[in-house]
Formats: C-alpha cells, structure tokens, sequence
C-alpha cells in the first residue's frame, strides 16, 4: 500500500523513506534513514511521516496512521451462536429437504480482489489454473470486440467505480466490518436479553403456580367444612337477624298498647274528676246540702271528744 519516496533536505541532502512491514499487533511501522545526518522535517516530511504512523522529533509515542488498518481481514472475536441441528419449530418440519437458511459470518472467498472463487472452481478443475483467467479475459474481448458490451463512456466510469469500491473496501472495510459485528453483537445482547427476562418471568410464574397448587391441595381437605361452617355462620346470621327484627316489632307493639292503656287511664281519670268536681259544684249550690254536710261534721267532731 505504500510507495517509496525521495524527499528533499535542504540543499545537500536527500531522506529516504522506505517501507518496512513488520508483523506485529500495531500493523506497519516505516523507518527513515538521512544520508547525511538528522534535521527538523519540512512540510512534506511531515504529511508524509503522520501518514506512515512516524513520531516527529519530540514526540515520546507514534502517532495513530490512518493506514494502520489497511489491508487487514477482520475476524469476529466470537462468532454467533449457530443453531441447533435438530431444532424444530414444528415436528412437521423438514429439515432435511428444507434446511433452515445460515447467514454468512464472512464473505465468500475471491480472486482479483472482487471476483468470487467460485466462479474459477469449475473450469480450474478441467483446464488448470491459467484456465478461468483466458476464459473470462476472452470472453470480456469477444464481447467488446463484437460490440455486444459497447464500451463507452459509461464503461470508464464503470471501471472508476470498479476502482473506488476496491479502496474503499481496503481502507475503511476492516473498520467498517468491526462497527458492524459491534452493533450486531449490541442487537443480540438487547434480544437475548428480552429473552432473558421473559424466562425469568416464566420461573417465577411457574414458581408462583406451584406454591398455589401446593396451598390448593393443602385446603382442598377443608374445603367441604369451611364451607358447612360457613352456611352455618350465614344461617346464624339470618336467624339473629329475624329475631332481632321479631323484638323490635314486639317492643314496638308493646310500647304501642303501653301507650295506649296510659291514654286510656288519664282519659278516665279526667273524666272522673270533672264528674266529681261538677257533682261537688252541684251540690254546692243547694243549702240543704251545706247543712247536712255541717251536721254531719259537728257529730264526727263530737265522736272524736268522746273517744278522747
């Protein structure tokens, strides 16, 4: 990916940067040589040495290169969970004649950058391995050449656009492909644990369910006694009710005659003493009365001197 380049320094020197790749896990590192000493870089060194990850004169650490991860294959730390083989949503499924479909974790192996493998498979197996490089390159000039692939100018752009995905890919494809198993990982981690708290949900129902069975058969003895004990209560119940109600009714009509036996003897004796108070106002207005009356008086008085 990098090209070898010859700088100017000054007037009488010259630096040159050649690219040394290292395996090792901070990718690739670039070291300089001077012909005739070291000196502060320009300009140019500079862009140059910040592309190629190569601290400047002062700095203690290399700085990050954009370049670090170009040209690297990403892998997935940890691939997803496969299915199990025999996992059936139905026992009717066929599994056999109708497989449940797998997503591809990586892309299919490829040739000249872009072209899948399994294209060149078949014809390598009959011509050799130069064979399905003439077939295709022949058959791309026998299509140009008969003009049925007229290349134009949409041709061109094809091929710039052919060119622009294949820099794209080996530059920010390694990073891209890393964001993406994140984001994945991510969606997995939010379902399983959708999951996770559905199961629970279903533990402790269950648990829930069996402590109810377990009380259930615990009572169900006694259902058949709470339920007389709990009429007899209902029929007591009633039963206090009506006599309550009989008592307050008789209370009611006994307070009623009561009431009415008082009316009646104040009636009466109303009536008694108007009878006798009018007698007495009679009798009052006749003189013979008065006399007998004092007569009858004098003798009483008289009885009462003797007895004395």
């Amino acid at each position: 990916m990098s090209l070898s380049r010859i700088l100017p320094l000054g007037q009488n020197g010259r630096v040159v940067v050649l690219p040394i790749r290292f395996s090792s896990s901070h990718g690739h590192a670039v070291a300089a040589t001077s012909e005739k000493g070291s000196g502060e870089p320009n300009f140019v060194q500079k862009i140059v040495y910040r592309f190629k990850g190569i601290p400047l004169p002062g700095e203690a650490h290399a700085p990050k290169s954009m370049f670090d991860d170009c040209d690297k294959e990403w892998f997935a730390e940890k691939p997803p969970t496969p299915m199990p083989k025999d996992y059936k949503e139905h026992p009717d499924r066929d599994l056999a004649n109708y497989p449940y479909p797998e997503r591809p974790m990586y892309p299919p192996k490829t040739r000249l950058l872009m072209m899948p493998d399994s294209w060149f498979t078949p014809f390598q197996k009959v011509t050799g391995a130069s064979g399905p490089y003439l077939f295709f390159g022949g058959l791309g000039a026998f299509l140009v050449n008969k003009e049925i692939w007229v290349f134009e100018e949409q041709g061109v752009m094809l091929i710039g656009w052919i060119l622009f995905y294949l820099m794209l890919t080996r530059t920010v494809g390694y990073k891209g492909d890393k964001w993406l198993y994140g984001e994945l990982q991510k969606r997995f981690d939010y379902y399983n644990g959708l999951i996770a708290e559905d199961l629970k949900d279903a533990v402790e129902f269950r648990k829930t369910s069996a402590a109810e069975s377990t009380s259930l058969a615990a009572v169900k003895e006694n259902v058949p006694v709470v339920l007389k004990e709990a009429m007899a209560l209902q029929l007591e119940a009633t039963y206090r009710k009506n006599v309550q109600g009989v008592a307050t009714e008789l209370k009611r009509r006994l307070d009623y005659l009561k009431e009415t036996e008082e009316t009646k003897r104040r009636f009466e004796k109303e009536q008694m003493v108007k009878f006798i108070t009018e007698g007495v106002e009679t009798q009052a207005r006749d003189k013979s009365f008065k006399e007998q009356y004092l007569q009858n008086a004098i003798q009483q008085l008289k009885a009462l001197n003797i007895q004395a």
